[in-house]
């Protein structure tokens, strides 16, 4: 630490996707109100985002994504498409003299990262700045990179596991072909790239000075274990991270919607913002959901193809006789999963999300989409057994109106044991993520590793 007199200064560098800088802004708020000074890294066009909910005396430092070919100009998120995702961590990369430039102007003790900065703990060090890996998933979503563990050097692992079969994969890490082909494109780089994503994240794990996961041992204590000996070092914990309940009131026109049902009565089903299922999926889902019978509010994304055919327009508004209605757009998430009428969410799995539906009082129901949020809904439905998810066929993904309601039914209606007992579970991880005096004791202890860390010269 620069002076014992002054506050521990970190600095906040996220990836540029909304479901990873809302975990960073909740870090950063925690811990400005435990004293300590912070500084968030972010390009321009994202700060009206991040401030409306980053505490109010963070300030937020800018920098600007140099031009990448193929990337168009103005795209600073993955909000634009994912397509353009590895174009971003090129830009990124590019980006680094000016990150550079800022880390010796702001002069932190600690910089927290993301997984695709690489060559962040190697540029923090020789600054004599500490480094800390923000893993902002379950513990468990890193477990099929165990495969990288078997075989040396992991750069030859990373060649042989991108040619080999998806169903050998598959066997290997324990998830099913469609989860595997998802996995295995972590595995591969853009042409104009030296590294992948797969080999980003194996990176910094290994060369960060410490590794933080948003979890808990009281959750996943063996999924913990596995990322400390991934990484080579015991991982810093700072629980879950739960926000605290939003403020103001519910939108007038959700509120007298909602309030029409009964407690504890309506299925809440989004997405988040960046997420856009296919015209097909969204038939699939919304069928599903008239069929369960249960009253449904959906917040869905359309593709500029569904907008433009006139697609969206079928989707939209009140459906079984105004016992359901389907929108698009931003809608208050924390308030209306607190609604009193709201008993259920369907969601993709996001970590932030999953827990904001627990901690509101719903039963959740997954329909994960990518990378981590399969591992993370598998960490809800298989180990704690305290959520249903959608079944989905094998080897694509597909799922089926069908399936969606059989989903429901389960977390609304069903009185069989197993759903009686999912429910249960249901309501002792909301106690625990509503206990705040366990969850305080984990930042409280992740602060004192933080000024420990800082007070040392270790790398």
């Amino acid at each position: 630490m620069k002076g014992d007199s002054q506050p521990l200064h970190l600095v906040m560098l996220p990836w540029l996707g909304f479901g990873h800088i809302s975990p960073f802004i909740q870090l950063s708020n925690v811990l400005v109100d435990h004293g300590i000074q912070i500084t968030f890294l972010s390009p321009p066009s994202l700060v009206p985002k991040i401030r409306a909910t980053l505490h109010p005396s963070i300030p937020i430092v800018n920098y600007n994504l140099p031009p990448v070919p193929g990337l168009p100009a103005g795209v600073e998120s993955t909000a634009a498409a994912q397509s353009f995702n590895l174009l971003l961590m090129e830009a990124l990369d590019a980006s680094r003299p000016q990150i550079e430039s800022l880390l010796l102007k702001l002069s932190p003790s600690i910089v927290v990262f993301d997984f695709v900065h690489y060559w962040l703990p190697q540029l923090a060090a020789s600054l004599g700045i500490k480094s800390v890996f923000f893993y902002i998933a379950t513990a468990m979503s890193a477990t099929p990179m165990k495969i990288f563990t078997r075989v040396h050097p992991r750069k030859l692992a990373l060649s042989v596991v991108g040619k080999l079969p998806v169903s050998l994969v598959a066997a290997f890490v324990g998830l099913k072909p469609y989860e595997t082909r998802d996995l295995l494109q972590f595995v591969h780089k853009h042409d104009s790239s030296s590294i992948s994503p797969c080999s980003r994240m194996l990176a910094v794990m290994v060369l960060s000075s410490a590794v933080l996961l948003k979890s808990a041992t009281e959750l996943e204590d063996p999924y913990i274990n596995f990322v400390n000996s991934l990484s080579g070092k015991r991982a810093l914990l700072c629980g879950t991270l739960m926000s605290k309940p939003p403020t103001g009131e519910l939108e007038a026109r959700w509120d007298r919607w909602l309030s029409k049902f009964p407690a504890a009565s309506v299925v809440f089903c989004s997405f988040g913002s960046e997420l856009c299922l296919s015209t097909e999926q969204i038939a699939e889902l919304v069928a599903g959901l008239e069929m369960s019978g249960c009253p449904f509010l959906a917040v869905l994304n359309f593709s500029a193809e569904a907008k433009e055919k006139g697609i969206e327009a079928k989707f939209l508004g009140e459906r079984m006789g105004g016992n359901g209605m389907v929108h698009t757009g931003w809608v208050q998430q924390q308030h209306i999963l607190r609604h009193p009428s709201v008993g259920a969410h369907i969601g993709h799995g996001g970590l932030s999300s999953m827990m904001e539906a627990v901690v509101g009082g719903c039963q959740t129901v997954l329909l994960p989409q990518t990378m981590d949020q399969f591992l993370n809904a598998k960490l809800v439905v298989k180990r704690l057994k305290a959520g249903v998810g959608v079944k989905r066929r094998s080897k694509d993904g597909w799922f089926t109106r069908e399936a969606v309601c059989q989903a429901v039914r389960m977390a609304m209606k069903d009185e069989t044991e197993k759903a009686r007992t999912m429910r249960a579970n249901n309501a002792k991880l909301r106690e625990f993520l509503l206990n705040e005096k366990v969850q305080q004791q984990y930042v409280q202890n992740f602060v004192s590793k933080l000024k420990e860390m800082a007070s040392t010269s270790s790398p």
